[in-house]
């Protein structure tokens, strides 16, 4: 049996630094194993995203709930989910498996082509969000959902505004909302991630600001999947987001993000 593993959900993709091959790479850089299950398949030409289709068969409820016994599951990754079907079944998991932590990047989600339809977003925010242990987005999404949900908001302009947008969306289910931002500045090839941390407790508000030498952007994709690693690994939550948000800023001063 192994242990400390995670089990992720999300889609295939052929590049190294997107979808499920992304995900593997960041939880394994923490020394963690990972069970992947497909929800879908990136459509690319070349390198450029067309579209992404849906597992035309998905694996049944009672092989993922077999499989999270196998492995001795530690937590849950929730990356996109492209049909209702994948969020049933990913709702469900959560449902049976209520003593696993669980983290869901919604990004994924709502840059998917195409774009989700309004029944998926509202299937997500009732059948995913109140399941979920923490929410991973930038300010787009958080607004697609409240917006979804009836709850009109303006775009913040404060740091106090995002912290009452966080909040806010922690009304329908999560029990932590991080926001989060990656800047990449051309003109002096430096990266800011910044992040606001809802949950109990006092936000956890951070910004750090480095160079970026090989001017990589997009690894704040890695963040979610580093943060669920640290997770199984026993980490509390302000510690795993604070460690998973470090493991994209090393990676990237390196000059590496999975290439």
């Amino acid at each position: 049996m192994q242990h400390e593993c995670i089990l992720v959900f999300g889609c295939s993709d052929k590049l190294a630094n997107s979808g499920l091959k992304a995900d593997e790479r960041a939880i394994a850089a923490q020394g963690i194993p990972m069970r992947a299950v497909s929800t879908g398949s990136a459509i690319r030409n070349g390198e450029t995203h067309v579209e992404n289709l849906p597992a035309a068969c998905l694996i049944p409820e009672d092989e993922i709930d077999l499989a999270i016994r196998e492995i001795d599951c530690k937590a849950i990754k929730i990356g996109a989910l492209i049909s209702e079907k994948s969020i049933q079944i990913v709702s469900s998991t959560l449902q049976q498996n209520k003593q696993l932590m669980s983290v869901i990047d919604v990004e994924p989600f709502f840059k998917a082509s195409p774009t989700p339809k309004p029944e998926e977003i509202t299937a997500l925010r009732k059948d995913i969000l109140p399941f979920i242990n923490i929410l991973s987005a930038t300010v787009p999404e958080v607004k697609a959902l409240l917006d979804e949900a009836g709850i009109l908001i303006d775009y913040p302009k404060s740091i106090q505004d995002v912290i009452s947008m966080a909040n806010t969306l922690r009304s329908l289910g999560p029990k932590y909302v991080i926001i989060k931002r990656e800047i990449f500045d051309e003109g002096d090839g430096t990266t800011t991630l910044h992040f606001v941390l809802c949950g109990d407790a006092e936000p956890l508000i951070v910004a750090s600001r480095f160079e970026n030498p090989k001017r990589l952007f997009g690894a704040s994709y890695s963040i979610p999947p580093a943060i669920t690693a640290y997770l199984a690994k026993g980490y509390g939550v302000p510690e795993a987001v604070s460690a998973g948000f470090k493991f994209a800023e090393e990676m990237l001063k390196g000059g590496q993000y999975f290439d």
